[in-house]
């Protein structure tokens, strides 16, 4: 069995070793994004396996362990991130919060999702959550000749007079809240942490903001994408309503595809559970690669 040891302030080296042994590097597991973010975050430390999560209350005031804002999932990393058995003794070991929710890539050899059962004094469940990925190891024109036939239509339609150029978080951000914002639930502190996220990208030369800008400098869409290893990571966008109309955000990932490849093996969309959303991706060829979501209570003591 194998001895892990938590710790607030793990050794980088080690840490950037795991993440260079990583089969699917994300940006989230890079020690300097976490730090960005500005949680309380702690990582179970072994041999060949760094897990993270970060620890805070809740709103009804009980300790948890989750994954942060900014971060879609987190490790585990490095050589053992693909040992079931190895990931399954970390989850073992972490801190017996009331609760903790974590997502992750699911190791290879992990068993089929499970759902509510009772483990070690309390209940924990395992479900999936969906992930759009487009590779992009084939040329422009095999990519596009697998767009579906609504998207290619998108792409006719879109008018021609878009200019693609760079912009900023702050730019991005504003144009989210009053499109967005009126449609999804922003969640209290997700513009800090996204801000930080995004800036601390463009610092590290990790990142970048594109946007679709219109007839008299109209901005219409935009999209801020990650660099992790060979992924390229849609980590936050925005649609006006004349760019939904314009068929905005089409066009601006045709242009970035079109600058992808070659660049990048894969292009990760993230997850999303909206059906819209998903038909967006798939239309471009992107194909579901669902991550594990893992879940976990623990029984106050006179209870277990």
């Amino acid at each position: 069995m194998m001895e892990f040891t938590h710790t607030a302030s793990p050794d980088p080296d080690l840490w950037n070793a795991c993440y260079s042994a990583a089969s699917e590097p994300f940006p989230y597991d890079r020690i300097e994004y976490l730090d960005s973010l500005g949680v309380n975050w702690q990582a179970a430390v072994g041999e060949g396996l760094i897990l993270p999560y970060a620890l805070g209350r809740s709103r009804l005031g009980y300790m948890q362990a989750f994954c942060p804002l900014g971060a879609q999932r987190l490790g585990p990393i490095g050589p053992a991130a693909d040992d079931a058995g190895v990931v399954r003794e970390a989850l073992d070991s972490l801190p017996r919060c009331t609760r903790l929710r974590l997502r992750f890539s699911r190791p290879k050899d992990w068993g089929a999702d499970r759902g509510w059962h009772g483990r070690r004094g309390g209940l924990e469940r395992w479900t999936s959550s969906p992930n759009y990925e487009l590779p992009l190891g084939s040329s422009y024109e095999r990519l596009h000749a697998q767009f579906t036939s609504q998207t290619r239509r998108n792409l006719k339609n879109a008018h021609q007079n878009q200019l693609w150029e760079y912009s900023n978080p702050e730019e991005l951000w504003t144009y989210f809240v009053q499109n967005q914002g009126k449609k999804y639930r922003i969640p209290p502190g997700y513009e800090r942490s996204m801000k930080s996220a995004m800036y601390h990208l463009l610092h590290q030369g990790r990142g970048a903001v594109w946007a679709a800008i219109g007839p008299g400098n109209q901005w219409l869409a935009g999209m801020f994408v990650a660099f992790s290893g060979d992924r390229a990571v849609v980590l936050f966008s925005a649609t006006t309503e004349e760019g939904r109309e314009r068929q905005s955000m089409t066009w601006l990932v045709n242009e970035f595809i079109t600058m992808a490849v070659g660049r990048w093996s894969v292009l990760d969309f993230e997850g999303s559970s909206a059906p819209g959303l998903a038909r967006f991706y798939q239309g471009f060829g992107a194909i579901n690669r669902e991550f594990l979501v893992w879940e976990r209570w623990n029984l106050p003591w006179p209870l277990r």
